[in-house]
């Protein structure tokens, strides 16, 4: 009777201890796991509000620069220089004034977001000339006129925007608005757009738009998932955002405090150089991702922070869940194997083994427990019990897999919805080329030119925005011969290989399970770009090579061309990061982002280096897709 129960004991330590080690195991790497991908679903986050709000401040500018070409502007100029007659068509002031009323009004109709479009002269302490306004989004569109019209030269803005260059937009920083050096009330979140207007070389007066911003940090908050918070914030860190909303815009009422307080470690973001810089971090009580972005023209440094967070417990509750059904069937466990007879003790061990085999055996990517065909009693109810978490653990996965397809959708409605204001503008322009170009003078005309090519542009990068999300989506793993992809993409890039007498030679690449249609585009990326790239004193020479790496592959295509600096090779892999403006070399800037995107999908790296051939090195590290 000793001996049974000794045996009992030992063989419950047994359970116990492999059972405790393995959910240990598991539930340490399930929580790794969550937090992971909390982290980047916090980043993809910030980086589609970094975008989002690029897009409304890119607008804000065009729209002033458009207005300010309108024919009305220079006509009032020329009417107020000519006793209040225009010389060249006879239309006086006053119906010019009429005449940019109209169009300003359209603009407020077209966009419900701006509250102000005004056009402001330099003389009589810079009075207003035309001032198109509605009071609140939402309320009436009015014209002001007569006495209404204000003198507006000891506005900062005014005194800023005179300053500028023609062509030169100020863009003010986002502020309360004021009424009578009063802060409005309720609360009204306002940006400024400005453009000096200048006439036969002099500073004339400025148009100017005001855009309440509110619905666009709105928005931007909508885009994250429930529970996360959202902190905006601008380039000195405080905040135009807060979860409590009596701390947004407190620095317009005294509130000293910043986002520094809030996220110490991430504060630094906003005190990068960069166009767009990002962090993230987990503490034992949130995980935080922080990405700053900056806009407007590049001297007056303007950021804007976005800080999102969330509880560290929300991102690991399925593994708190599992920790308590692993618990609960452990002691299910323990008092049954109290109860057993000897002789099932016995029978017991063997299978105990071989299910703490099955366990350390367990596969990092895909954690799916394979039972022994003969457990039986406690270790059937053990293997479940894993079993139950690995299952926990591989319906998370599809959760998350299903917020990513979520966020693609979302950037390919919002890339979509982005080309509405684009062919608005593109449409007008074009109207104004073909009925009004004959009245416009060399200036005009090449600024209407101006407009058309860069819708045209933007057009462009909306595409490759498109691509780029849809990029993946429906990919699917094969078994493809490198060598056959590198050769069928010189076969499409036969053209521009004659024209530039590049030479394209390829060692011994391997035949590997990885997304192939992917990676023939990666291959097309790199080539095409070494052939662009070339020096104008030699004929390109690419060369493709592989090594093979004790658990992926190492690809390295090489080039003679004009090669990267260091300080960019982290810059070009950005999506519509560019080194070159467009005069030199055409594109959008997307290739080398599409290119890192392939390669995170088959959890390699990709990065530059120096080429033996005196050009660039795009080294690119694969591991095979398993089944």
């Amino acid at each position: 009777m000793r001996l049974s129960t000794k045996i009992i004991a030992a063989m419950s330590a047994l359970v116990i201890t492999t059972a405790v080690s393995a959910a240990g195991l598991i539930l340490s790497r399930l929580n790794h796991q969550l937090i992971e991908a909390r982290l980047v679903e916090l980043e993809r986050e910030t980086a589609l509000q970094a975008s989002m709000f690029r897009s409304r401040i890119d607008e804000l500018q065009r729209d002033v620069m458009l207005l300010a070409g309108t024919p009305p502007i220079e006509g009032i100029a020329r009417a107020q220089a000519n006793a209040g007659v225009d010389p060249l068509d006879g239309s006086t002031m006053a119906a010019w004034q009429t005449r940019l009323g109209v169009i300003f009004a359209q603009t407020l109709i077209s966009k419900p977001a701006y509250l102000q479009v005004r056009y402001i002269g330099l003389s009589q302490g810079g009075r207003e000339l035309v001032r198109v306004q509605r009071r609140r989004p939402g309320l009436p569109i009015e014209t002001v006129t007569g006495t209404a019209l204000q003198a507006k030269a000891e506005r900062d803005y005014f005194r800023q925007t005179s300053r500028r260059k023609a062509g030169q937009v100020y863009l003010s920083a986002i502020n309360l608005n004021r009424e009578f050096g009063q802060i409005e009330t309720p609360d009204l979140p306002v940006v400024r757009a400005a453009i000096p207007v200048h006439v036969d070389g002099q500073l004339f007066g400025m148009v100017i738009i005001n855009l309440a911003i509110e619905s666009t940090l709105a928005a931007l908050v909508e885009v994250a998932q429930a529970p996360h918070e959202v902190y905006l914030t601008n380039e000195q860190g405080q905040f135009l955002w807060h979860p409590m909303p009596r701390r947004a815009f407190g620095f317009e009422r005294g509130d000293t405090q910043t986002v520094g307080s809030v996220f110490p470690g991430l504060a630094a973001v906003l005190r990068s150089s960069e166009p767009q810089a990002s962090m993230s971090e987990a503490s034992d009580q949130q995980v935080m991702a922080a990405r700053s972005i900056a806009y407007g023209p590049d001297d007056l440094g303007r950021r804007l922070g976005i800080f999102v967070s969330a509880s560290r417990a929300d991102a690991t509750q399925v593994a708190r869940e599992v920790g308590q059904q692993v618990a609960v069937l452990l002691m299910a466990l323990v008092l049954a194997t109290i109860l057993v007879a000897v002789w099932l003790s016995r029978l017991a061990v063997g299978p105990i083994v071989r299910l703490a085999e099955a366990v350390e055996h367990l596969d990092d990517q895909q954690p799916a427990l394979k039972l022994p065909d003969d457990l039986t009693g406690e270790a059937r109810h053990l293997g479940n019990a894993l079993a139950a978490a690995l299952d926990s653990l591989g319906q998370r996965n599809l959760e998350l897999q299903a917020g990513n397809r979520e966020l693609k959708q979302f950037a390919y409605i919002a890339s979509h919805d982005l080309q509405e204001p684009v062919r608005t503008i593109l449409s007008f322009s074009s109207v104004l080329d073909r009925q009004y170009r004959d009245q416009l003078d060399t200036r005009g005309q090449t600024s209407l030119r101006f407009i058309i090519e860069s819708c045209k542009r933007m057009q462009a990068l909306i595409h490759g925005l498109l691509e780029y999300s849809r990029l993946g989506i429906e990919a699917v793993p094969q078994q493809a011969d490198l060598t056959e992809i590198v050769t069928g993409v010189c076969a499409d890039l036969s053209e521009a290989v004659k024209a530039s007498a590049a030479e394209v030679t390829m060692g011994d690449l391997p035949t590997v399970r990885v997304y192939a249609v992917e990676i023939r585009l990666l291959f097309q990326n790199l080539i095409a770009n070494a052939i662009k790239f070339r020096r104008s004193d030699v004929s390109p020479r690419i060369e493709v090579n592989s090594r093979r790496l004790e658990d992926g592959w190492l690809l390295t295509v090489d080039d003679n061309g004009i090669g990267i600096a260091p300080s960019h090779r982290e810059k070009v892999f950005m999506i519509f990061q560019r080194l070159h403006n467009r005069a030199e070399y055409e594109g959008t800037g997307i290739g080398l982002a599409h290119c890192r995107k392939i390669v995170d999908m088959h959890h390699g790296r990709i990065w530059v280096e120096d080429s033996p051939l005196g050009g660039t090195r795009f080294c690119i590290y694969l591991k095979e897709i398993r089944t």
